[in-house]
């Protein structure tokens, strides 16, 4: 389901950082299949917290009508989540990092179209599972972000804060300042390193900052830039709209038909688009259903205090007994979240069919 080892980091910005644990999705072409041992270095990831032309494309013209025309908290359809998997993520991961730039040299250089358009697309796909309008990238910013990724790469470590001190290969403002408004990856890099963000494991990262960050409704632009071991996607700062059209409620896994692939090995998340909702009362309970609908049975469910600051108010769980889906036949789970306040709704209920787009 997801292989390679990475380390997940997140942190408030001019702040202490995270560490935990955190594996990528396989590459397209073998999902699923697991990695050959000490085939690639343990990698790394960060992101920040704030009280923030190629054959490799996202339809995002279909990801907005999916919104716009459903309305919200409906569930795509199992022909369109396959064709987003196959079609748009597996694709991008399997785009390299190619980079003109140099670690000995402290050149920046220039990550290439194909890898940003694949970065790009697979943040886009993963907002439009979650039926959020996709985001646009700041070329410009994106600049910078490539000299945040260069720093994190040379010194083989990652900081919000990074001083010339504890970071002296190739430290430069405009660097040190993206680093302070991005998640940051070492270990993985481009499409690869957006799959690393979604999965947010470890003990550091019960919040789920990056995956938060990437779902953020009200996030228009994003930034990129890679080196083929490091990422910084500038998440904050760049755009922003309270108009966007969004739905009330976003699931990681979502609703309705999920890649088995993209399973954060049992850390679930629910998120508002609605500010005024507030998790901090709510408890969860997750039941595996037969295909009948029926309860098969009630899976152990820890609940994590929910922590603000990330993107938008979230509840995040840990589900134990998330199992692989066999061939074409999909496992479903129903989520009931309870003791919500501060919205319109109390109590949530959803079923997510968990299943493998490549059977």
């Amino acid at each position: 389901m997801t292989v390679r080892r990475t380390l997940v980091l997140i942190g408030l910005a001019a702040s202490c950082a995270l560490v935990a644990g955190a594996v990528v999705p396989a590459a397209a072409g073998t999902p699923g299949s697991p990695a050959q041992a000490g085939t690639a270095q343990p990698p790394t990831v960060l992101g920040p917290t704030l009280a923030a032309p190629t054959s490799v494309t996202l339809d995002a013209s279909a990801a907005t009508a999916l919104v716009s025309a459903a309305g919200v908290d409906t569930k795509p359809t199992k022909e369109w989540v396959t064709r987003l998997y196959n079609r748009s993520i597996a694709e991008a991961l399997a785009v390299p990092v190619e980079w003109s730039g140099s670690v000995g040299a402290c050149t920046a250089g220039q990550e290439s179209r194909a890898s940003r358009a694949a970065t790009l697309t697979t943040v886009n796909a993963m907002r439009a599972m979650v039926q959020l309008p996709p985001v646009e990238l700041d070329t410009e910013a994106s600049s910078a972000a490539q000299k945040a990724a260069l720093l994190m790469d040379a010194n083989d470590k990652l900081s919000h804060a990074p001083s010339p001190s504890e970071f002296p290969k190739c430290w430069t403002r405009a660097a040190k300042s993206a680093a302070g408004v991005s998640n940051l990856a070492l270990g993985a890099s481009g499409a690869k390193a957006i799959a690393a963000y979604m999965v947010d494991p470890g003990t550091g990262n019960t919040a789920v900052g990056h995956r938060r960050w990437i779902l953020n409704p009200t996030t228009t632009r994003i930034a990129t830039g890679s080196t083929p071991s490091a990422n910084a996607l500038t998440v904050i700062g760049l755009g922003s709209s309270s108009s966007v059209a969004a739905p009330t409620w976003i699931e990681w896994p979502a609703r309705g038909w999920f890649p088995e692939q993209l399973e954060p090995n049992g850390r679930w998340s629910l998120s508002s688009s609605d500010p005024d909702v507030s998790f901090s009362k709510a408890t969860v309970k997750v039941q595996r259903l037969w295909s009948s609908g029926r309860v098969a049975r009630t899976l152990k469910v820890k609940r994590y205090t929910p922590v603000v600051g990330y993107g938008p108010n979230t509840l995040v769980f840990h589900v134990k007994g998330v199992g692989d889906p066999k061939g074409t036949t999909p496992l479903r789970y129903r989520v009931t979240v309870s003791g919500i306040t501060g919205g319109s709704s109390r109590t949530l209920s959803y079923v997510v069919r968990l299943y493998d787009p490549t059977a």
